[in-house]
């Protein structure tokens, strides 16, 4: 979503070379990149036990391919007014596809990390460039509906990936969500080509661009270590040297990339932007909706998924997540028609609320709930993720100038990504806190005076299911049976903590966006 600013000439230069095969591989390449952004969470159980993954690095199959499309985002979009927005698109199909030829032999949690790492950064070159190449590519008088099929295509990978990446790991195995990438790029890769031989890769919107790359390394540091910290905090201690180490990095690299920023001559993030409340609003508003999405994507997906409770297939997984993705996917598209060029301020408060309203009616959910108690709630979900993730680009959008937009959009998209890492993280600090402040009195009360019991803790909390088996083996039968009795409303009372989590986030949001969002066109 960067560098839409593009030169009359070079436009009307390639509207006569077919620019629905543009539509269509910047519409395909996108719909890649956001049907594995979900279609891997109905597949994390089974690749946790693949590859026996314990509860941290699993998160980090998520939140490393968020992190690395975050950094690099902006600077794709630098690189596509530098060397032309087709050739950075195929660098971008081809980075995803390696990616998943990575992810596809992973035989460890190393080369599935590398793998995902390469799926963010192509996923960076595909959405940064993608919508500039429509704008490029269409008439203007096309251009509004072309854009619309883009984003459409985006909603629409989002929907349909639980379900597809259910039903492949189901009859074929988790790999074959990957599998799948490979002939879709190669498609998307192949009009590209055709693309580029009519002359649109030879645009370049500004052609004395520079890229931040000293911004680009401050960002990765600032973020890495922070999430990292997050992510290991619990387990090593909120004040161990590791943690302290690493949450002393992050406010430095902050602190050093904000001040370089500033000095920057083509900064990444243009920090005068957030002197307008509404840009505040769109950008804030985005990240919160990011670290609200994961709490129905990975959380609830993975709680239907864990045995004693619901214990669904992946394919089942996928079905009932339907009314969460098929409600967002409608409503994002329905709602910037719908509201035009009105206030977009309490249609977002009120998405804001809708999203509280359905984690706080979530969070009684346990092991005995039946599926008929859920899909209502996942639909009230669905609506506000969808008022939340159509509108608020829209609102910081339009606070900027025409020549502002690209950068203005990349940041926007920038903070989603990082709010959907930030989501992954901070929902397993709750949980994994909830988890041991319970699990030690119960083995306390089974095992008392036994020694081992904080080895144990730390097994039950955090360990791979390879890792907890094999503690429990070591105990005996009709303890271990009780220890994974009690784990079960363990796991309970942990999904509920995160839900009243994401219920307070949201409401946060609601309030930043009323009071951050003015006038009568915002």
């Amino acid at each position: 979503m960067r560098s839409l600013t593009i030169a009359h000439t070079t436009a009307s230069s390639v509207h006569g070379s077919k620019p629905w095969l543009t539509v269509l591989a910047a519409c395909l390449g996108l719909a890649v990149a956001t049907y594995n952004t979900t279609a891997i969470m109905t597949a994390l159980p089974a690749i946790r036990s693949s590859l026996d993954l314990d509860t941290q690095t699993l998160q980090w199959v998520i939140n490393i391919y968020m992190l690395s499309a975050a950094v690099m985002m902006a600077a794709m979009g630098r690189f596509a007014d530098i060397f032309g927005k087709s050739r950075m698109f195929l660098i971008g199909l081809g980075t995803f596809a390696a990616g998943s030829i990575v992810i596809i032999f992973a035989g460890d949690a190393v080369m599935m990390l590398a793998g995902r790492t390469l799926q963010g950064i192509g996923t960076a070159g595909i959405v940064s460039t993608s919508a500039a190449l429509i704008s490029v590519a269409t008439p203007e008088e096309k251009r509004a509906q072309a854009l619309g099929l883009w984003a459409g295509s985006a909603a629409l990978g989002f929907a349909l990936g639980p379900l597809i990446g259910g039903a492949l790991t189901d009859i074929v195995s988790w790999r074959g969500i990957f599998v799948l990438d490979l002939p879709l790029l190669a498609i998307a890769a192949l009009l590209c080509l055709r693309i580029e031989r009519s002359g649109v890769a030879a645009v370049r919107s500004k052609t004395d661009t520079t890229v931040d790359y000293l911004g680009v390394l401050l960002l990765i540091v600032t973020l890495g270590t922070f999430v990292y910290g997050l992510t290991s905090g619990l387990e090593a201690g909120w004040t161990s040297l590791q943690t302290l180490a690493l949450f002393s990095i992050a406010a430095l690299g902050g602190i050093a990339f904000a001040v370089w920023e500033r000095m920057a001559a083509d900064p990444l993030v243009d920090f005068g932007f957030f002197a307008q409340s509404r840009y505040v609003a769109g950008t804030l508003g985005m990240f919160f909706a990011g670290v609200l999405m994961m709490g129905a994507l990975y959380y609830t997906n993975l709680f239907i998924q864990t045995p004693g409770a619901l214990h669904f297939t992946a394919f089942h997984a996928g079905l009932a997540m339907l009314p969460f993705t098929l409600t967002m996917f409608v409503t994002s598209l329905a709602m910037p028609r719908l509201l035009g060029s009105y206030s977009f301020r309490w249609p977002t408060t009120i998405g804001m609320l809708a999203l509280a309203a359905g984690y706080w009616l979530t969070q009684d959910t346990s092991n005995q709930t039946a599926y008929a108690d859920l899909y209502g709630k996942l639909m009230i979900l669905g609506f506000g993720a969808g008022v939340c993730y159509a509108l608020l680009p829209r609102v910081g959008l339009r606070g900027l100038p025409d020549e502002s937009a690209g950068q203005g959009s990349g940041v926007i998209n920038t903070c989603y990504f990082i709010g959907l890492a930030i989501g992954t993280a901070s929902g397993g600090i709750v949980a994994a806190h909830i988890k041991r402040v319970l699990v030690g009195p119960v083995i306390e009360n089974l095992m008392p005076g036994t020694t081992g019991r904080a080895s144990l803790d730390l097994v039950l909390v955090h360990g791979s299911q390879s890792q907890i088996d094999h503690a429990l083996a070591r105990v005996p039968a009709d303890i271990a049976h009780k220890l994974r009795m009690a784990m079960q409303e363990v796991s309970d009372n942990a999904f509920d903590g995160v839900m009243e989590m994401m219920t307070v986030v949201a409401l946060i949001g609601a309030v930043l966006c009323a009071v951050l969002i003015r006038g009568a066109r915002t």
